[in-house]
């Protein structure tokens, strides 16, 4: 079981969820951009609002957080839904993982909670598409590696975080 206690309110719920972000248990929602992730039997994983309730200040943050822990893994995966500003999604995303403590607080928690090596990623969730080579130059300026820019529009399926847990 992952342990968040000091954030419990900030985690997206089946039913019953008051945050903005959540659309249920294991999906992320703000204007029409969402993003899910999918577990199977013996997993366990919890989405977090990052922005609003784990972070209240007016500094950089990014939207939200899942938390995920099976018996051979455990995974952060920071996300930021953005409808345009890329670059400025990699500023949050940069910020959040090198200067929050909230953060990590979470990933010492994650660690206690299992297997002690976490694997972290960052993800933008963004109707823009760019090439590699279009946002390097970003990754290298505020020194994060996103792992995907996923396409997400009304139209699409939800973009699902399961097959980058490898």
């Amino acid at each position: 079981m992952i342990d968040v206690s000091p954030f419990a309110h900030c985690v997206c719920e089946k039913m019953g969820t008051t945050h903005e972000l959540c659309d249920g248990a294991l999906t992320l929602s703000e204007q029409g951009k969402k993003i899910r992730l999918s577990t199977r039997s013996g997993e366990d994983a919890i989405a977090l609002v990052i922005d609003g309730c784990v972070i209240k200040d007016g500094k950089l943050k990014c939207d939200g957080l899942f938390l995920f822990l099976d018996n051979h893994r455990a995974a952060a995966l920071l996300v930021e839904l953005k409808g345009g500003d890329i670059r400025h999604a990699f500023e949050q995303l940069a910020y959040v993982q090198t200067s929050r403590p909230e953060y990590a607080e979470l990933i010492a928690r994650l660690k206690n909670c299992g297997k002690g090596r976490v694997i972290q990623k960052a993800f933008i969730v963004s109707n823009h598409m760019l090439s590699k080579t279009e946002y390097e130059p970003w990754e290298n300026q505020y020194g994060v590696r996103v792992t995907a820019i996923l396409h997400c529009e009304a139209t699409t399926p939800i973009p699902d975080l399961r097959p980058y847990l490898k």
